[in-house]
């Protein structure tokens, strides 16, 4: 597992969450997609918050303007912001295959970069085929900090 580290920004995200983690995922993302007129271009997020008895999941959209997360939000969805700062970032091919290593992936990636809890876990969909896995890293755990890429 090779990863890099890079600097996340703030996300403010129009979310959906999901009934029963894992299972109910994908039904998360399909309430978000259904009310969009194109997929194209388009920023989808998968938020992972783990607590010591579960983990919770919410499938996030970066809204175009004000005008859509008011939409969003008449539909009954949630606006959350989630913090920036620095990830260790591991990028999967041919994402829909692999699913099944989604989660070992985190779990090796906590291993050998710690994590900032305050922060979830992140599922940065770059397209149908690559998927970015977000690790927020304590700012003090990076090393050098001109070894940071910047995303946005």
């Amino acid at each position: 597992m090779k990863a890099s580290i890079v600097e996340q920004p703030v996300l403010r995200l129009i979310t959906a969450k999901s009934k029963c983690f894992r299972e109910g995922n994908r039904e998360a993302m399909r309430s978000i997609e259904s009310r969009l007129d194109s997929l194209n271009g388009r920023r989808f997020y998968g938020l992972v918050y783990e607590s010591t008895d579960r983990m919770e999941y919410f499938a996030g959209l970066v809204p175009h303007d004000v005008e859509e997360e008011q939409r969003f939000v008449q539909l009954g969805f949630t606006m959350m912001e989630v913090g920036g700062g620095v990830c260790a970032r591991v990028k999967l091919l041919d994402w829909s295959s692999t699913i099944d290593q989604i989660g070992p992936t985190f779990g090796a990636m906590i291993r050998e970069y710690g994590m900032d809890t305050s922060r979830p876990q992140m599922e940065f969909y770059r397209s149908m085929t690559e998927l970015h896995l977000l690790l927020p890293m304590k700012s003090d755990e990076t090393g050098a900090s001109d070894s940071v890429n910047r995303l946005g």
